[in-house]
C-alpha cells in the first residue's frame, strides 16, 4: 500500500480486500452516526487511522461520542479518540473526540459514557465544526497496553 502524486491511498493484494472495521449509517435526517469497534489490546501510542471506511466529512459539527463496553478494559491508563487528515500524517487533533478517557469509564461490560462539549474526557473538536475530512484515530496514552477490552465507538455529528 502507498499514497500516489495525487494524493490516493492505494491498496494491492490482501490488503486491498480486508474487510472493514466500522462505517457510516444511512442517515433518517440531517443526524448522523459513524459506530465501530475498537479491541483495546491493539492499540499503541501511535496515531492511525483505525479504517479507511471510518471518517468524518468536512463541515461535520460533532455532537457527540458514545462508547459502550463491550468486554471490561484492563491495564491500561487511557485512550485519545481523535482526527488525522486523509494525507494520513498530519493532525488535525489526535485527542479532539476523546482526551484521556480513563479505563475506569470502559471497565464493566454494558457500560455506556456519552461525552458532549463540555463534559469531562470530551475532546476540543466536540461542538465544533470540521474543516477538513478526517479519518479516526485511536490510541493509549500511556506506554502501559490493555490486558483486555473492546469498546463500541458511536460518534453522532450532523450537516448543517
Amino acid at each position: 500500500s502507498w499514497t500516489n502524486s495525487d494524493g490516493l491511498y492505494i491498496k494491492y493484494g490482501p490488503d486491498k480486500a480486508t474487510a472493514k472495521k466500522g462505517g457510516e449509517f444511512v442517515p433518517t435526517t440531517n443526524l448522523r452516526t459513524v459506530e465501530f469497534k475498537i479491541d483495546l489490546t491493539a492499540l499503541t501510542e501511535s496515531e492511525t487511522p483505525l479504517d479507511d471506511t471510518i471518517f468524518l466529512p468536512a463541515g461535520a459539527r460533532i455532537q457527540e461520542v458514545e462508547i459502550v463496553t463491550h468486554t471490561a478494559a484492563t491495564n491500561g491508563a487511557a485512550i485519545d479518540l481523535g482526527l488525522i487528515k486523509t494525507d494520513r500524517s498530519t493532525e488535525i487533533d489526535y485527542d479532539g473526540l476523546l482526551a484521556a478517557a480513563p479505563t475506569a469509564n470502559m471497565n464493566a461490560a454494558g457500560e455506556k459514557n456519552i461525552y458532549s462539549d463540555n463534559t469531562t474526557y470530551d475532546g476540543a473538536l466536540i461542538g465544533t465544526t470540521l474543516a477538513y475530512t478526517g479519518y479516526v484515530t485511536c490510541s493509549r496514552t500511556t506506554a502501559t497496553a490493555f490486558g483486555a477490552g473492546v469498546i463500541y465507538v458511536k460518534i453522532r455529528y450532523y450537516m448543517p
